[in-house]
């Protein structure tokens, strides 16, 4: 009777786990094993897969104003998030390669921004200090001569400089 007793415990505490577990489960997608597409996927979608909060705004901030994520590790660039916690969140995330990274408009970009789209905090202090100085980026050569090359070659065709 115990036996009979125990088994009916043991499956109910078995089932009662299982809905539980099956309720919060996520399907992330088909391929990547489970993860979450750092570029499509919602805010629920990624505290139900266990990002905490902290990140999870952050994340979104980060793809609304860049318009997308090329690599995880460019999350390093977003204030409270280093090496460590991106090596951490490539647990939860893929890149689906259906991304469109934002135009970036130079002359009203803030430090923020510029940061973002990965220019070097050198290159931000060069970008803000001509435009205080001339009060505006007129185009690519000006460009060109305040950014590093790459960074030159990077977002060239990104860059908008609002002519009128």
């Amino acid at each position: 009777m115990k036996k009979i007793i125990f088994s009916i415990i043991f499956l109910l505490v078995s089932f009662f786990s299982f809905s539980l577990e099956t309720e919060y489960k996520v399907i992330y997608s088909d391929n990547n094993f489970g993860k979450l597409d750092i570029n499509s996927s919602s805010e629920e979608e990624m505290l139900k897969a266990g990002v905490a909060p902290s990140y999870v705004s952050k994340i979104i901030s980060f793809r609304d104003i860049k318009g997308g994520i090329e690599s995880i590790e460019e999350l390093d660039r977003i204030n409270g998030i280093g090496k460590k916690t991106c090596e951490k969140l490539e647990k939860y995330f893929f890149i689906n390669e259906n991304y469109k990274i934002n135009p970036l408009e130079i002359n009203k970009a803030d430090e923020t921004t510029l940061i973002y789209y990965g220019f070097s905090k050198k290159e931000v202090k060069a970008i803000i200090k001509y435009r205080e100085e001339k009060g505006r980026i007129d185009g690519n050569i000006q460009l060109k001569k305040i950014i590093s090359q790459k960074n030159y070659a990077k977002y060239k065709d990104l860059i908008i400089y609002d002519i009128f």
